[in-house]
Parts: C-alpha cells; structure tokens; sequence
C-alpha cells in the first residue's frame, strides 16, 4: 500500500499550510539531488514529498484527498457521484457476498449514477463506477525560461535541470518574451502507481534584451553609423543581420533616422518572415582640424533653407 501523505511529510491531519511546507522545505533540503548526486533513496524521498507536498499545499486536492484518497486526484473524478454511490452503499448495508438481481430500481440506479454500467464491475479500473475516466495525472510545474536574444531569434536546443531533473528543450525559431513552453511529460510524477502518467511543465520565456538589435513584433532595427562624407556623398555599407551580412545602398543626402529596409531579413516564424531595418545614424568626425572646418564652410552652403524652421510647440 502506498504510504500516507501525511506520512510521508511528517505531519498530521490537523497540522496548517505553514506547518506542511516547512516539513517539506527540510525534506527537499536534506534530499534534493543536487546535494545526494546517485543517492537512489534521497531521490525516492524527495519524489515523494514532493508529490505529497503538491496535494497537500493546495486546499482543493488536500479536500479530495482527505475524503477519497489518491482516487479522488484523478483525472475525471467526480467527488459528487462517489458521495451519492457511497450515500447508497449505506442505506444498502454490506453488499458482499449476495446477490443482488438486476432490475427494476437497481438498473434505474446504475444507470442515473454510473451510466448503465455496474458499480461492481471492475474489468475497466479506469472507468470503475464512473467516479474518474482516465489515468491519474500528476501536477502541472511551472518554471522560467531566460533566453538570450539571439537563441529566441534563432531557435535551438538547451539543457536545463527542473527538480533535479535534467531536461533537453526545444527552442522554436522567432519564440517571443512571455511565450509558454509546454513540455508533456516533464511536469510531477502522479501519486499512485500503474496507469499514471507526469504532469507537464509549463516554461514562460523571458527573452534577454540586446545591446543593439530591437524586436517590433517580427520585424528587427539596428541602428547604422555612417559617416557625413557617406551622407552627403551616398554609399555602399556592409549591414549585419541574423541571416548574415548584406551590402545596402545608402541614398545620396539621407538623414539620421533614414530606414533602409531589408525585406524577410527579420524573424522568421514558420512562414511568416518580418523585414530587417537599418536606422541611419549620422556620425560626426572624432578629429576635427583646420582643414575639416574650411571643408565644413563649404557644406553649409549647401543648405538653402533653415532647417529648424517646422521645429515649434503649439
């Protein structure tokens, strides 16, 4: 038989939430895997009390499990269906060992409680009285995921540890910050034994910021100095994207702020491919001289207009 719950964290019936959680915090202390590597009876332990801790740090299943055991942490279980078949069980006294003839008010009973099927047919556990109609799931985990810039443009693999676990993820292409990951499987072990299956584990993405590149949906900007000779003049500049590197022409005359458009060189996510964009930056020179301020005299007289004249606060 499956040790108690209780048991298994040391704690009684009556003991509150906060008592619970600090006899589990010493368990998983004192046997987490990271500080008992191949210690196979600290694992066990720490699984235990970590499926115990789950049912009973949460008041609903705590409630189930008080009344119906691990049957009532199913997948399926309906509390109200067993109360009535247990109310009925009652009024009936022992059942075992008669006979009891199919008919009448008996076939009107299992059939309103336990959909036509009797309570007493158990070739189906799963389905047994209708209380529950699948396997029992362990609990959902839930974790964060930091990710760097480029691996949530990118995609990838990554190895985490989760619980002591280690567990390889799968990064989708173009993955955006506070998307969920679900991993089936990789969530807690369920109470009970055969026909149980693992919760999952949820991953919320927080995506890195970079020091240069910026994300606007699928669409990506960088910021590109050039020089006012380039400006002025126009030019040819090596652009680096994620899909590497392209030549782009830059206009005679351009201005800061300029966007220079590389079409599908954004994210890419499955079919749907957002553009690259190079912001011009014009950058003034880092040595100025006699000979530079003759040659700037001569490009102010290029300018024919007051170029702050639409500048005002109304």
């Amino acid at each position: 038989m499956a040790e108690d719950f209780y048991t298994i964290l040391g704690v009684s019936k009556d003991d509150d939430a906060a008592t619970i959680k600090k006899a589990y915090r010493q368990i998983a202390r004192e046997n987490h895997p990271d500080l008992n590597p191949d210690n196979k009876a600290a694992e066990e332990r720490f699984k235990a009390a970590s499926v115990a801790f789950e049912v009973l740090s949460d008041p609903e299943k705590r409630k189930l499990y008080d009344e119906f055991g691990v049957d009532g942490l199913r997948e399926g279980f309906n509390a109200e269906q067993a109360r009535q078949y247990g109310r009925w069980q009652n009024s009936q006294g022992n059942w075992q060992g008669r006979t009891y003839a199919r008919s009448g008010g008996y076939d009107d009973l299992f059939e309103s409680i336990f959909g036509g099927r009797s309570p007493f047919d158990t070739s189906d556990y799963s389905n047994f009285g209708g209380f529950y109609t699948g396997p029992m799931k362990g609990q959902d985990l839930e974790a964060k995921l930091k990710l760097d810039f480029m691996t949530a443009i990118k995609g990838g693999e990554l190895d985490i540890t989760v619980n002591g676990k280690g567990i390889k993820v799968r990064i989708p292409a173009g993955i955006e910050d506070q998307e969920r990951l679900r991993l089936k499987g990789k969530g807690s072990a369920a109470p009970g034994g055969p026909g149980t299956k693992p919760g999952d584990l949820l991953l919320t993405v927080e995506v890195q910021p970079h020091a240069i590149l910026h994300r606007d949906g699928l669409n990506l900007s960088l910021d590109i100095p050039i020089t006012m000779a380039e400006a002025v003049k126009g030019a040819k500049i090596a652009v680096p994207t994620p899909h590497g590197e392209y030549n782009v022409t830059v206009p005679s005359g351009v201005n800061s702020g300029a966007k220079l458009r590389l079409k599908e060189k954004g994210v890419h996510r499955g079919s749907k491919k957002g553009d690259f964009y190079a912001v011009i930056q014009i950058q003034a020179p880092d040595r100025i001289d006699d000979a530079l301020l003759e040659a700037v005299e001569a490009l102010s007289a290029g300018y024919t207009t007051d170029i702050r004249a639409d500048l005002k606060l109304e």
